[in-house]
């Protein structure tokens, strides 16, 4: 029993690190959706820091706690937010995870380089790298230790560890569930531009997320640095335990505070008390062949992964209400050219690289391109499973693995080359088909953690197991002469494995192309409207998950060929992160690009340790192992300012400069063009004008195309107008789709704008509340507020019901509420009015009804109203019943004084309601009347393109 208690309290102690882990985790993925890979890096960086200003400087604990928890690890939040993170906003899944992966790679290298700078060029007082393995605990400098009982003993650093974790996690706990900021954190994470129509400023709250998140990673460093043996100062370490507490943060569904911290604690003692109790001794021989697999007791967390993957998907978990997200293909900006453009500079660059390879490289520099075409292959499967599907594997290093060594078992029992290259890429896509049949089940994060779980496994349990890697040694694998091609020669191999590159990059640009590509496009960018399409989503995605192992198992065997070995320990989990990084860098969706980010990887380290000599330029490089990485966290940055890759990038300023130069060609032309003849509209008809007279003067003055009326501007003496649009005009990218809206909204009044689909009437919404920017004029209250973010307008009293259902699908129906309704007396009045909602106040507003999700978005604003509320779409996709009790809100909302704006592409709806009525056609406002003056069928004209004029009502 002593032995029991012991192991579980040791393992205990090391729960608590990896609760704090999943904590931040959790944290970061309920605030930014980002599952934060560096999270570990953090914790070592801070850890690090704290021996250097502790140990190294003799600096008192408290305040190198203070500067490396409380200083360093928050500010570091901040600055990865800002740099990086809050730019990827609605980026792919694969540009966040890169992102953070950016945190992984850099952290440690940054502090590393400083410290070691600092030491060796200004003699700062830091502590040898060589001599940074015992850091002291934040108790006494000689740890206090109590015996319990025989065999049973506990120090003060072990108490510590778990009082501070518990606290933590109570503090981070109460705050996300009982305070306002809590409530907006969440808030600005499940719809960000929701949460800023309801007054909240994301940008604070997603900084002040991950300033919380990194301060649970460094203070969980600082705590598990005295533990040398499981953690140190060694940053694999610390990856490593992310990864354990990744188990905790997914078996909390990414979710529950309190199921994580106490899933991370479990997590620990089991570890320990699997490897105190699975052997021989008390399992027989079970115990024993467990024993003799090395890694196998050791791997425990990663077992539970898979099974809390399966058991608990945190995207299946998830229900966004009314809308499906979907992800966009990127601009295409070589479309304008002919195909031989497009190709010419890429046929131009893989002659280069041909004659240089052949005539111009030394030794060192043809393998290095050897390896890159190699590596291209590899890179080449992201293409197939993220570019394509969309899926973010990182698991594709177990793939080339595992092909690579079965080859080099086979071909060390004298297997021709060919066979062991197809039994290599056999082995491969059997284990990519195993990975894939459970995880199709998959989506998002849970899909990219499976991948992460067989990669930790294939290199901890597989990749340990002697018959299959022999040993420490490896596999040699020889290159072979496929009759009168000698394959040994590196010419020889660089023209075959050229060509072979080449080939393999137009395989996967017409997979891009043909019918299967195109359903995996669809596939990944609308998975409810690509089933509705008839396109089989599992088979599709079965499909991209083997053809990208096959390609990674075959690119892996090139690789190793070329290489000249095949070893376990070659292929660790972080190159796969490294292979997914390069790659994403450069274009995870372009052929070319992973070719590109293949040679770049192997070249990098070469130029920088060696240097650039250029003419009278000449860099030397340099022996730190810490530049390489920093160089990474660089291009990660990059990455925010273009998720879609360097090359999107490049493709981009090309596109830009050819625009400019065909402006600068049409100008002329345009300038000889005589101007077009100015249309008069329709004058302004007074109320009592008969309505033939109207006719008469819209025929007159309106030509066969309707123009545009203006609307008049205020008189001297009219009473002032709460909201004034002055010439707005709005655009996404470089396609305007208002085009210079004049609009004049007094108080008190209810304007009903009506327009077919794609008339702009969603788009002057989004403008009015401040979600889009436009050029022009937006006043409200006489003040002009067109630079004014959609937070404040909100909190000035512009509120947008957006379409679609204005709720936060993740929040309970109280908690929506509470967003505009601090005041429980206010909700409560709320409940009063609508007993539905009262009844599920507890439940998530994702799991409403249609009709009780459209009431819950307009209850707040019965209860406060706001000075102006813009309703879009209020009926859309409801019943009659539903439809009419919206309406009556909407009407109570009038009858109190609340100035409405209410859009409909049903003009029926919202006649009853309105006192002026405005009629929006392609981006322009083509007129705006009282009610009086306006029939139907004068509207079902304006909505086919009718005359300008209109008739007057009776």
């Amino acid at each position: 029993m002593d032995k029991f208690v012991s192991l579980a309290l040791s393992g205990g102690v090391s729960g608590a690190v990896y609760s704090l882990l999943a904590i931040g985790l959790v944290l970061n993925y309920q605030t930014a959706r980002i599952f934060n890979f560096g999270h570990g890096a953090t914790a070592f960086s801070a850890a690090y820091l704290f021996f250097q200003l502790n140990t190294g400087l003799g600096w008192p604990k408290w305040v190198a706690f203070v500067l490396a928890v409380c200083v360093f690890a928050p500010l570091a939040g901040v600055l990865w937010d800002r740099l990086v993170f809050r730019r990827l906003a609605g980026a792919s899944e694969a540009a966040t995870t890169v992102a953070s992966v950016g945190i992984l790679i850099t952290m440690p290298a940054v502090v590393l380089w400083v410290c070691d700078t600092l030491r060796t060029t200004f003699d700062v007082g830091f502590a040898d790298t060589s001599t940074a393995y015992t850091v002291p605990g934040l108790g006494p400098s000689i740890p206090r230790t109590w015996t319990i009982t025989d065999g049973f003993v506990v120090n003060s650093n072990q108490l510590i560890v778990l009082a501070v974790a518990v606290v933590a996690f109570l503090g981070v706990w109460a705050l996300l569930r009982f305070t306002s900021l809590g409530l907006r954190m969440r808030a600005a994470v499940d719809k960000p531009e929701l949460a800023r129509l309801r007054g909240t400023n994301t940008a604070t709250t997603s900084g002040l997320a991950w300033l919380l998140s990194f301060f649970l990673a460094g203070l969980a460093g600082v705590l598990a640095a005295p533990f040398a043996g499981t953690f140190g100062l060694v940053s694999d370490n610390y990856t490593m335990a992310l990864f354990v507490a990744a188990t905790a943060a997914v078996i909390a569904g990414l979710r529950s505070f309190p199921i994580a911290f106490a899933a991370g604690l479990l997590i620990g003692a089991a570890r320990n008390l699997a490897e105190g109790y699975v052997s021989g001794q008390y399992l027989g021989s079970f115990g024993e062949w467990v024993e003799g697999v090395t890694g196998l007791r050791s791997s425990l967390p990663y077992w539970i992964l898979i099974i809390a993957l399966v058991a608990v998907s945190v995207e299946r978990r998830r229900r966004v209400a009314g809308t499906t997200s979907e992800e966009s293909a990127p601009p295409d900006h070589l479309g304008d050219l002919p195909p031989w453009r497009r190709h010419l500079p890429w046929a131009v660059a893989g002659v280069l690289l041909l004659v240089y390879g052949l005539f111009l490289a030394d030794g060192t520099w043809r393998n290095i391109v050897l390896s890159g075409l190699a590596l291209g292959v590899v890179l080449l499967s992201f293409t197939v499973v993220t570019g394509v599907g969309g899926m973010v594997s990182l698991a594709q290093s177990t793939f080339v693995g595992v092909a690579a060594l079965t080859a080099g078992w086979a071909t060390a029992k004298d297997w021709p080359f060919l066979a062991a290259l197809l039994l290599g890429v056999l082995a491969a896509t059997v284990i990519g088909a195993v990975v894939a049949l459970p995880a199709i089940r998959l989506g998002g994060v849970s899909l990219t953690l499976a991948t992460l779980a067989l990669s930790l496994l294939g290199f901890s349990v597989l990749f340990n197991i002697k018959d299959f890697v022999n040993g420490s040694e490896g596999w040699t694998i020889d290159r072979p002469a496929l009759g009168s091609i000698d394959l040994a020669d590196d010419r020889t191999m660089l023209v075959v494995l050229f060509a072979i590159v080449v080939l393999v990059a137009l395989v996967v640009n017409n997979l891009q192309q043909s019918a299967s590509g195109r359903a995996m496009a669809a596939a990944r960018s609308s998975p409810p409207g690509a089933a509705a399409s008839g396109v089989p989503l599992s088979a599709t995605k079965l499909t991209i998950f083997i053809v990208s192992a096959a390609l990674a198992g075959f690119g892996g065997v090139l690789l190793a060929s070329v290489q000249g070995y095949a070893r376990g320990i070659s292929w660790p989990p972080i190159m796969g992160f490294l292979w997914l990084a390069s790659v994403v860098l450069f274009g995870v969706r372009r052929p070319h690009g992973a070719i590109a980010a293949g040679l770049m990887t192997m070249a990098l380290p070469r130029l920088v340790g060696h240097g650039v000599h250029l003419g009278s330029f000449g860099w030397d490089g340099t022996t730190s192992p810490t530049v390489t990485q920093i160089l990474f966290g660089l291009g990660a940055i990059g990455l925010a300012q273009q998720p879609d890759g360097i090359l999107a990038m490049v493709g981009a300023g090309r596109y830009q400069k050819r625009q400019a130069r065909l402006a600068a060609k049409a100008m002329p032309v345009a300038q000889a063009i005589p101007a077009a003849p100015e249309v008069n509209p329709a004058p302004d008809a007074p109320s009592d004008a008969p309505a033939d007279a109207v006719k008469d003067a819209a025929a007159a003055s309106t030509p066969a195309v309707a123009a545009p009326v203006a609307v008049p501007a205020a008189s001297a003496d009219a009473e002032p107008a709460l909201l004034e649009l002055r010439s707005a005009r709005a655009s996404y990218g470089e396609v305007e789709v208002l085009h210079g809206v004049d609009l004049v909204v007094r108080p008190g009044t209810v304007l009903a704008l009506v327009g077919a689909n794609g008339a702009g009437k969603t788009t002057l919404c989004r403008t009015i509340s401040g979600l889009m920017p436009c050029d022009g004029q937006v006043l409200f209250r006489g003040e002009d507020v067109t630079q004014v973010p959609a937070h404040l307008r909100a909190r000035m009293g512009m509120v947008l019901v957006p379409e679609s259902r204005g709720i936060l699908p993740s929040l309970s129906v109280d908690e929506n509420l509470e967003l505009w309704l601090s005041d429980r007396r206010a909700r409560d009045g709320v409940y009063d009015r609508f007993p539905n909602l009262a009844a599920r106040r507890r439940v998530d507003a994702g799991n409403l009804s249609g009709g009780e999700q459209q009431m819950l978005s307009l209850a707040p604003f019965l209860a406060r109203p706001p000075a102006l509320l813009i309703v879009d779409e209020p009926t859309l996709g409801l019943s009659i019943q539903v439809s009419a009790e919206i309406l009556a809100a909407l009407r109570s909302l009038r009858d109190e004084g609340t100035t409405l704006i209410l859009v409909e592409e049903k003009a029926r709806e919202v006649m009853t309601l309105a006192d002026r009525v405005g009629v929006l056609s392609l981006g322009r406002l083509q007129w705006v009347r009282d009610r009086a003056q306006v029939d139907v069928d004068e509207l079902v004209s304006a909505y086919l393109g009718g005359a300008v004029a209109v008739r007057v009502a009776g």
